[in-house]
């Protein structure tokens, strides 16, 4: 999915709503709303819709931070590995 490059006024969208939905169906891209210059919501198609939802790779803060305080127990304990590139990795 690219960045979202095409939108409609919410006012588009109560008068026209059929090529709006339609836009959305045909492309794989999202569509912005925008209600007096500021974006407002975002429309897109079932299948990118779907795609988004199963993720296997959620963006979850809780997991994120759990991470983050294991990474530095692991640093404070001498366990890390200072990476100075990213070959570094492979050894």
């Amino acid at each position: 999915m690219n960045p979202i490059t095409k939108s409609y006024s919410v006012r588009d969208l109560q008068r026209n709503y059929r090529t709006v939905l339609d836009d959305a169906k045909n492309s794989h891209d999202a569509i912005l709303l925008i209600n007096n210059s500021v974006p407002e919501a975002v429309v897109l198609n079932i299948e990118t819709y779907n795609a988004l939802v199963q993720d296997g790779y959620p963006v979850d803060e809780v997991f994120a931070l759990k991470q983050v305080r294991e990474a530095q127990r692991s640093y404070q304990k001498g366990k890390a590995k200072v990476l100075k590139n990213w070959d570094d990795l492979d050894t």
